[in-house]
């Protein structure tokens, strides 16, 4: 795997900094694969770990807006990242459990390349996996993000988890 961090914050060259020093407070050894506007990916031992050791900080977190475990980054079309969806969701879900589907950015059909609708995209995803879908109060989260890769490439991220593995701070956004 590429990254298993992504570090969202408030733009700015004085914020970037700032971050990457609390980053390097509080995790310790961490390797920075890529940064771009208020977007930072990292590769860590544990990426859950990790989230749990800034969330216990999160008072002096205040322009990080979130910080998000990947367990997979693939190509970001939405047949593969559909099937890679379902292959995570049931290893990590419970068949009793329920779930919900974020999708942050842009999905691609592979065929055509051309963009995907986000409803139609979640919908491809949702359908794929076997588990009861709860909308408002989910048990488990999958959570994709589309992001830029070194500027260029996009890629994908997904990640399967329960809610309060993700530490979303200041904002919803980005």
């Amino acid at each position: 795997m590429i990254f298993n961090l992504i570090v969202t914050h408030e733009p700015g060259p004085e914020n970037y900094r700032y971050v990457l020093s609390i980053l390097r407070d509080y995790l310790g050894d961490y390797q920075m694969v890529d940064a771009g506007t208020a977007v930072i990916l990292l590769r860590v031992d544990d990426p859950y770990d990790a989230v749990e050791k800034l969330w216990r900080v999160r008072d002096k977190l205040n322009i990080i807006y979130r910080v998000i475990p990947v367990d997979k980054v693939t190509d970001p079309y939405v047949e593969v990242v559909a099937e890679e969806a379902a292959r995570l969701a049931e290893e990590k879900i419970p068949p009793d459990k329920t779930y919900r589907v974020t999708l942050r950015g842009r999905l691609y059909w592979r065929e055509t390349r051309m963009p995907a609708h986000s409803m139609d995209a979640i919908r491809v995803i949702a359908e794929r996996i076997d588990r009861a879908v709860s909308l408002t109060h989910p048990d488990y989260l999958v959570y994709i993000r589309s992001i830029r890769l070194y500027h260029r490439r996009r890629v994908a991220t997904i990640t399967v988890t329960t809610p309060d593995k993700i530490l979303s701070l200041a904002s919803s956004r980005p």
